[in-house]
């Protein structure tokens, strides 16, 4: 039963993050985006946010946990785990939200950064950068099947942090991705990653972190 209540509240979490987005605006822009918005690559009116832990970035590491949102006070912290591919956690976001990060390495030592201001970076980021997505590429309309938006993500990797955009290409033809009876075929993909920026941690200690929904004064 708590387990259950827990993952009820980590489904209310990320829906309030999914309706949060749809009203929020940030800030900066880019290649003739209105002002107070938040640019995404290719100008793409969203984002998808995710993990992109791999294996032998995460060897140092005992444990880590973040949380993505707008709420400084409560956050709802989530294991970051391996994969072999990224991963989106949450769809369809069009505003940047602050991330919070805390981790361990086996050798005994913690950090924590709190509050990344994920919008200014790219801000800055985008001022020097132009990450085009694949029909962009292609110099064709966007396909509804088998087209991907752009997923940002972050990792822990010894010391610091690493955001990142990973833009996913289908190298199967547009005019074959669905048989005759309109069921997907099977798709070769590609993921291409663009490191955004790699933050330092700061050193902390005592993270409890069985205390995954966290409420702060």
């Amino acid at each position: 039963m708590k387990q259950l209540g827990k993952q009820l509240l980590i489904a209310c979490c990320l829906l309030g993050a999914l309706f949060l987005s749809a009203c929020a605006t940030g800030s900066g822009g880019h290649g003739g985006v209105a002002q107070g918005r938040d640019y995404f690559p290719g100008g793409s009116p969203d984002y998808a946010w995710g993990i992109s832990q791999t294996k032998e970035d995460f060897v140092n590491v005992e444990q880590a946990q973040s949380y993505s949102g707008l709420y400084s006070r409560q956050r709802t912290w989530q294991n970051i785990t391996v994969s072999s591919r990224a991963s989106a956690t949450i769809l369809g976001l069009n505003a940047y939200y602050p991330l919070h990060v805390r981790w361990k390495l086996k050798d005994g030592r913690e950090f924590m950064l709190e509050n990344i201001d994920i919008a200014a970076i790219m801000r800055e980021y985008f001022k020097s950068h132009d990450i085009q997505l694949q029909w962009q590429r292609e110099r064709r309309p966007m396909d509804s099947v088998g087209d991907y938006g752009p997923l940002l993500t972050h990792e822990v990797k010894d010391d610091t942090v690493r955001i990142k955009w990973v833009i996913s290409t289908n190298h199967t033809p547009v005019d074959k991705r669905l048989t005759t009876s309109k069921a997907a075929t099977k798709w070769q993909i590609t993921d291409e990653e663009h490191l955004v920026t790699t933050l330092q941690g700061v050193p902390t200690h005592d993270i409890d972190f069985n205390n995954w929904y966290e409420v702060r004064k």
